[in-house]
C-alpha cells in the first residue's frame, strides 16, 4: 500500500515538475528539433538501391557444400569491400572496382545478403541468388559501380583459378562424351548388323549419380546441360540491375525523434537544476 502511495506521489509531483517548467522543456525540444532538420539538411544525402545477382563460384569450386552456403563466397566478397568504405580507403576501392577516386568516394554504403524462400512447411530454403543493397551520395555513379563489381569477379585471382579450371575441366568432358557418342554410334551400326541388344549399357552421369539411358541423345542432352552452365555461370551476373533511383534519403523523422528525445532529458535536467538553486 505504502509502495502504491509513493509511485502516486511520484507521478503526481513530476506531471507539477513538467507543467512549471513546460514552457522551457518545449523550447528544448524544439530547438533540438531545428538543430536535427538543419543538420540533415546541410548533409548530403543518399539514395538507397538494390540489384538481385548470382554466382558460379561454389559450382568453381565444384564443393558438395550446404545448400546455405552456395552463394557465401560471393556474399563474403561483396561484404569486404565494405571494410574499405567504413576506413574510407577510396584508393584500394577504386582499383578493386576500377572506378575512380571521385566514384568510389561516393559510395555510403555496400552489402550482400543470400536470398532465400519459404516452403509450403514453413521452411526456408537458400536460392542461388543473393541481394546487394547499395547506398550512393551519386545516383549517377550507380551503373559505374554495378561495372566495377563485375570487374572485381572476374579479376579476382581466387575466382580467376578456379574459373579457368572450371572451363578447362568442363571442355575435357565434352571432348569426352563427344567420343563416347562416337563410340556408341558404331556400337550402334555393329549392333544393328550382329543382332546385339544395347539396352542394358547404362553410364553414370553428373554429381547426384544420376543414371542415364546410353542413347545419344542423352549424351547430346548433358553436354548442351554443360555448355549452358559454362557460358552461363559467371563470376558475377546480374538477374536485375541495380534500380535507378532519383528519391533521397535523409533519416530526418528518425533522427528528429531522437534530437527531440534528447532535448526532453537534457531539458529536465536543466529545470531540476534551476530548482534546487
Amino acid at each position: 500500500m505504502t509502495e502504491e502511495l509513493n509511485i502516486k506521489q511520484f507521478f503526481s509531483e513530476f506531471i507539477h515538475f513538467i507543467s512549471r517548467n513546460k514552457k522551457t522543456i518545449t523550447s528544448f525540444i524544439a530547438l533540438g528539433i531545428i538543430l536535427v532538420i538543419l543538420f540533415q539538411n546541410l548533409k548530403p544525402s543518399y539514395y538507397d538501391t538494390q540489384a538481385i545477382c548470382m554466382s558460379g563460384i561454389s559450382e568453381y569450386e565444384r564443393l558438395e557444400q550446404l545448400e546455405e552456403l552456395s552463394q557465401r563466397t560471393a556474399v563474403d566478397l561483396i561484404n569486404y569491400l565494405q571494410i574499405n568504405i567504413y576506413n574510407k580507403d577510396y584508393s584500394e576501392l577504386s582499383s578493386l572496382l576500377n572506378i575512380s577516386k571521385e566514384i568510389a568516394a561516393k559510395i555510403k554504403h555496400i552489402e550482400a545478403e543470400q536470398l532465400y524462400q519459404q516452403d509450403m512447411n514453413e521452411k526456408f530454403y537458400a536460392l542461388n541468388k543473393f541481394e546487394i543493397r547499395l547506398s550512393v551520395f551519386d545516383n549517377t555513379t550507380i551503373d559505374d559501380i554495378q561495372e566495377g563489381l563485375i570487374f572485381y569477379f572476374n579479376n579476382n585471382n581466387f575466382i580467376k583459378e578456379y574459373h579457368k579450371m572450371y572451363i578447362s575441366s568442363n571442355n575435357r568432358l565434352m571432348d569426352d562424351i563427344a567420343q563416347e557418342m562416337n563410340v556408341l554410334s558404331k556400337m550402334r551400326i555393329e549392333g544393328a548388323k550382329n543382332n546385339l541388344d544395347l539396352s542394358s549399357v547404362n553410364i553414370i552421369s553428373g554429381k547426384e549419380d544420376k543414371t542415364i539411358s546410353n542413347q545419344i541423345i542423352s549424351l547430346a542432352q548433358l553436354k548442351e546441360e554443360i555448355n549452358t552452365n559454362q557460358l552461363l555461370l559467371k563470376p558475377l551476373f546480374f538477374v536485375q540491375d541495380f534500380a535507378k533511383t532519383n528519391k533521397t534519403e535523409r533519416d530526418i523523422l528518425l533522427w528528429s525523434f531522437v534530437g527531440g528525445f534528447l532535448s526532453f532529458l537534457i531539458s529536465l535536467l536543466v529545470c531540476f537544476i534551476k530548482e534546487i538553486r
